[in-house]
């Protein structure tokens, strides 16, 4: 019988809130699309919670600070924790700041069994704060035979830990891992496997409420029901890993190594080698039909000091993604050297500003760790990812490689009823090694009352246009307190261009935080397409996003 994989997951909880705190004893929340998406232990014992809009968070806790996420500040803070977790353990794989994945197996025999293990670290970890803004953090550790089992049981440690007020490890024994997972809700496919939250939603109205519901379905009647996502909940719900085994060999390992014949102090020389080494590794696994989903990331400094860092992701690591992983590993460690201790504020130094000259490196390495055949992907007939999704993603990643990281930005929806705050530009190399929605990522899909309905406006311009939107008589059009309009809208003049209005829709209202004199709003939304006629007696049409708020009308959006 094989014997089974032991993994152990840390996890930090709420790690956004416990950074982006002033202290240890503040009540913050860090928000995302207008809701909690994380929150410390001061704030959760107002009763705060993980997806509660902001508004209903300073209600019941009016002193509560408030935070804007920035995955920067929590991929830099983090490194301080994973210093002192590699301490005890040689090679630990960083998934997202606040989880930590290591093998158990060596630790665990050293330490006399996995729940010493899990104390000794944790115990290591709180000595390392308690003099700190990171104090009142709430840590657990979960060992199981999967990655899912051991994050589920890596929460259900940090929540006990938590009322009980001291550490409690949660160990699933060897071989136990499958019954363990079968009373658990089918919703920790959607919280730890980021199954999204439609198919998590189906399956509960299916009547499929536990993970041992779904093992009870045959892999076969998932497969034709879901496709391949049907074999991946068959496999996550029985204790198997999310990806199998490849069932073909795999080709000889491919070790990329770049020697400086002097040290280098300039950060973007490095990145700019791993770049290059980053190419010829993906492409290098491509060619053999396989993708390394496990990579080992390794710098070395002249003085010896070295960082090697596990990076981890279940779809393969693309060229964008390693370079990603690789600049985080590598600011992180350099504010390391700089801070000297985990108690350091991680945001004290710009990290553009970091000096090399004491550190200069003179090795970087690039090492599979774990490599899976390539699956090809059935493109559906509608819906779902496309070639044309797959091209354009090729593209993106072909930039990215050739103008830097940042470069290159994509919209990202982030929520909201105003359609200039309703998305945001973020860097396609990040939203690419993201993949699957994150937990802040769903919670902002759900659906915003008052929001406009689909589609979105193609033009958002920064700074409305003033218009003017009259009735048949020639009249300024108004909206009533009953938010009614006083006539059909007939006509819009923009500066000197008059526009005939063919349709239109609404009005939409919108009145946000009435209670507040200073930051009330009130406003009106209208949809209306308009035709005019050209010098060259052509006709065109305009559809647009017409707003009325104090009394005057400006178009903030076109529809193309």
């Amino acid at each position: 019988m094989r014997t089974p994989k032991r993994l152990a997951v840390l996890r930090c909880l709420d790690w956004s809130a416990v950074v982006a705190a002033k202290n240890s004893t503040t009540p913050c929340a860090v928000i995302h699309a207008q809701r909690v998406i994380s929150r410390t232990p001061a704030a959760m014992r107002y009763g705060v919670q993980v997806g509660m809009r902001r508004r209903h968070a300073q209600a019941l806790c009016p002193d509560i600070e408030i935070v804007a996420h920035q995955p920067s500040r929590d991929r830099t803070a983090f490194d301080a924790v994973v210093r002192v977790v590699n301490e005890l353990v040689p090679l630990i794989e960083v998934s997202e700041p606040g989880l930590i994945v290591f093998a158990a197996r060596g630790p665990s025999r050293y330490m006399g069994g996995d729940g010493p293990m899990a104390s000794k670290i944790v115990e290591a970890l709180k000595t390392s704060v308690a003099d700190s803004r990171l104090a009142a953090l709430l840590v657990g550790v979960g060992v199981a035979d999967s990655r899912l089992a051991a994050q589920i049981a890596s929460h259900a440690s940090a929540m006990a830990s938590s009322s009980a007020n001291l550490f409690v490890p949660y160990v699933v024994e060897p071989d136990k891992t499958n019954e363990w997972l079968a009373p658990q809700s089918v919703r920790v496919l959607g919280e730890f496997a980021s199954i999204n939250r439609e198919t998590i939603s189906l399956l509960e109205r299916l009547g499929l409420n536990t993970l041992h519901d779904v093992c009870a379905l045959s892999e076969s009647v998932l497969a034709g029901r879901f496709g391949e996502l049907g074999v991946e909940l068959h496999r996550l719900s029985r204790g198997d890993e999310q990806y199998p085994l490849a069932v073909v060999p795999h080709p000889p390992e491919h070790l990329c190594i770049e020697k400086f014949d002097e040290p280098v102090s300039d950060q973007q020389i490095i990145i700019n080698s791993v770049q290059r080494m980053a190419v010829a590794f993906t492409e290098y696994y491509s060619v053999h039909g396989s993708v390394c989903v496990r990579i080992v990331i390794s710098f070395e400094s002249e003085s010896g000091k070295r960082s090697e860092r596990l990076w981890y992701r279940p779809q393969g690591l693309t060229t964008s993604a390693i370079i990603e992983n690789a600049k985080w590993q590598l600011e992180a460690w350099l504010a390391s050297q700089l801070a000297g201790d985990i108690s350091g504020d991680p945001e004290s130094h710009a990290l553009e500003n970091y000096a090399l000259e004491n550190h200069g490196l003179v090795r970087v390495q690039l090492i599979a760790d774990e490599v899976r055949t390539d699956t090809a992907q059935q493109l559906r007939l509608w819906g779902g990812s496309t070639q044309t999704d797959e091209t354009a993603t090729q593209a993106i990643s072909r930039l990215s490689e050739l103008l830097g990281s940042s470069a290159v930005q994509v919209a990202k929806w982030q929520g909201g009823r105003d359609v200039l705050d309703s998305y945001e530009l973020v860097s396609a190399t990040h939203a690419q090694t993201i993949g699957s929605a994150s937990s802040h990522e769903q919670i902002s899909a759900q659906k915003w009352r008052g929001a406009l309905p689909n589609p979105s406006p193609s033009v958002v311009y920064s700074e409305p246009i003033q218009v003017q939107i009259n009735d048949q008589f020639g009249k300024l059009l108004s909206v009533s307190a009953r938010h009614e309009l006083s006539a059909s809208p007939v006509s819009v003049i923009i500066g000197s261009t008059h526009y005939k209005v063919n349709s239109w829709a609404g009005p939409w209202p919108v009145e946000e935080r009435w209670w507040d004199s200073a930051r009330s709003r009130r406003l009106v939304r209208l949809q209306l397409v308009c035709e005019k006629i050209t010098a060259d007696s052509a006709l065109q049409i305009l559809a647009m996003l017409a707003i009325l708020e104090h009394g005057e009308w400006t178009v903030a959006a076109i529809y193309s």
